[in-house]
């Protein structure tokens, strides 16, 4: 789930940015660029943040072109807390969206978590009767899972999708209610409103 990465690579800046300004700073800002544009990798999971900068190597000239601005590239070695949903986790998350066949769920950096009807014993589909009502789904014992309602779930299969020029990777989970116990909608600590 939760862990601590060390992760080396190489950040490329434009000569001309570094003009009057701190190439440490600069090195730094691009990236944290990069991993918020990235956002995942396959290896680790989510990047969540960096927690230690180890290390900024000696600068190399990538430019053998004098047409094209000099870019300066840097070795960067840091660590960094991820995020790598696995099966079997049991994660919580707060209902998005509500289908008649599933639901998806939203749980930290995790944005697409889809738990099935199939999933979800018990649970039968109700419509909405008016504009106002939104469509949920509902067991015998009245709890519902409607939108805006936290449940926790385990996760059944991960999938990761890398996008073109490694700009917004994610993952995609589809998450399960069946034969595990202390899962389905939940009440936050404190609250003293009912999650019906």
């Amino acid at each position: 789930m939760i862990s601590e990465v060390e992760i080396s690579r190489d950040v490329a800046i434009f000569a001309d940015h570094l003009n009057g300004q701190s190439p440490h700073q600069q090195i730094l800002f691009k990236l944290l660029q990069d991993l918020i544009h990235e956002k995942a990798c396959r290896e680790h999971g989510f990047y969540l943040g960096i927690t230690a900068l180890k290390s900024i190597g000696d600068k190399k000239n990538n430019n053998e072109d004098n047409h094209q601005e000099r870019t300066l590239t840097f070795p960067v070695s840091f660590t960094c807390r991820t995020f790598l949903p696995a099966r079997g986790d049991v994660l919580q998350g707060i209902v998005k969206q509500v289908l008649w066949n599933g639901v998806f769920i939203r749980s930290g950096p995790l944005r697409y978590a889809y738990l099935s009807l199939l999933k979800m014993p018990d649970y039968h589909y109700v419509h909405s009767q008016s504009e106002n009502e939104k469509s949920y789904f509902q067991k015998d014992d009245l709890s519902k899972i409607a939108v805006g309602v936290v449940v926790r779930f385990v996760v059944l299969a991960v999938r990761f999708k890398e996008r073109p020029h490694k700009r917004r990777n994610d993952y995609y989970v589809l998450a399960t209610l069946e034969g595990y116990r202390k899962v389905g909608p939940i009440s936050l600590t404190g609250s003293d409103e009912p999650y019906m």
